[in-house]
């Protein structure tokens, strides 16, 4: 049985570039561009199953998790209101940019406020619209 090659770091760069991503300083689009390789994550289209409205979303991380890992604090979920609040983001970017939080193995969640930033991201990601 052959052992799988442990897939290589995320540079500085990248590492830079989620840093950014999570402040909304550079777009979804241009991190995944950043990570091409590393990252990638799937919106499926909603669809309507007996339990109702779903839509699945999958990410994978090629990538052996940072240490230490980016911090994502209530400051952050701060912003990310305030931008949605000011239009300068849409409920689609909203609810984009929680959901690769949660799912990017890059990210921790600051230890302080843990329980309170996945609850929020996970509100975000899974009770706004997509659409």
């Amino acid at each position: 049985m052959t052992q799988e090659p442990e897939p290589p770091p995320l540079t500085d760069e990248q590492l830079e570039m989620l840093r950014r991503f999570a402040l909304f300083e550079v777009s979804r689009d241009e991190m995944l561009r950043a990570l091409a390789g590393a990252f990638d994550i799937n919106f499926d289209p909603k669809e309507e199953t007996d339990k109702g409205i779903t839509q699945r979303r999958s990410a994978n991380n090629r990538f052996p998790i940072p240490e230490p890992g980016i911090v994502i604090t209530r400051e952050h979920i701060s912003n990310a209101l305030e931008h949605k609040r000011f239009e300068m983001i849409s409920e689609r970017d909203l609810v984009y940019w929680a959901t690769i939080l949660l799912l990017n193995d890059a990210y921790v969640f600051d230890p302080g406020d843990e329980d309170m930033i996945a609850e929020w991201l996970n509100d975000i990601s899974f009770n706004l619209d997509a659409n």
